[in-house]
């Protein structure tokens, strides 16, 4: 399980859900919505599933792709 991250659109900084998941339930809730309180801004902001992604999964597809090209 990883952490389910999203990005504050107050501050524009990466911020937890509080949720921890994998990609396969990601993948299965992809058209949900969460309320999400946020850390960074203090406000609730609702943010759809396709919105957010697993911590370490950008950064591992950004390795990937800088090792192809």
């Amino acid at each position: 399980m990883a952490s389910l991250l999203f990005t504050c659109p107050k501050t524009n900084q990466r911020a937890p859900t509080g949720i921890e998941t994998d990609v396969q339930s990601l993948s299965i809730s992809r058209k949900e919505t969460l309320k999400v309180n946020c850390p960074r801004c203090g406000e609730v902001h609702e943010i759809s599933v396709r919105e957010t992604y697993i911590n370490g999964a950008l950064s591992d597809a950004t390795d990937r792709l800088r090792r192809v090209v």
